[in-house]
């Protein structure tokens, strides 16, 4: 196997590890979204139940207000893990383009040394069988 295709071979598994890196932080994306709005979710809940037309209303505005107040602690959190995450996702196509860059190059590279070595082979063939003919 020459050095072009061995190289060939690598940067082909290198692109699939980034794809799915990438596929793997766009995943973790998408359930950090599911998550924030299972927060916003509950939050309507609670601000709808805090209406005065029950007589328990005021045992429980305390806890309500705690859960409101829990809701936007992890409200914040989940948006920083959603910046966090989308900036490895843009991290990690930058990489995966660059990789793709040179991957090309190198299959580029890969299909003019064939092309060499088929018109070698096709030269040698030639020369062999004229070589013949004047003997």
């Amino acid at each position: 196997m020459s050095e072009n295709r061995s190289k060939l071979h690598r940067l082909e598994r290198l692109m699939k590890v980034q794809g799915q890196k990438r596929l793997l932080e766009e995943w973790r994306l998408g359930h950090l979204r599911k998550e924030r709005d299972e927060i916003d979710r509950s939050d309507t809940e609670l601000l709808a139940s805090l209406g005065t037309d029950s007589q328990l209303h005021g045992l429980f505005v305390e806890a309500k207000v705690r859960n409101l107040r829990r809701n936007d602690a992890a409200r914040r959190t989940n948006l920083a893990h959603q910046s966090e995450t989308e900036k490895k996702i843009q991290s990690a196509r930058r990489s995966e383009k660059g990789v793709e860059k040179i991957r090309d190059e190198a299959r580029r590279s890969t299909v003019v040394e064939d092309e060499a070595r088929e018109l070698q082979v096709g030269v040698d063939g030639f020369l062999a069988r004229k070589r013949t003919s004047f003997e």
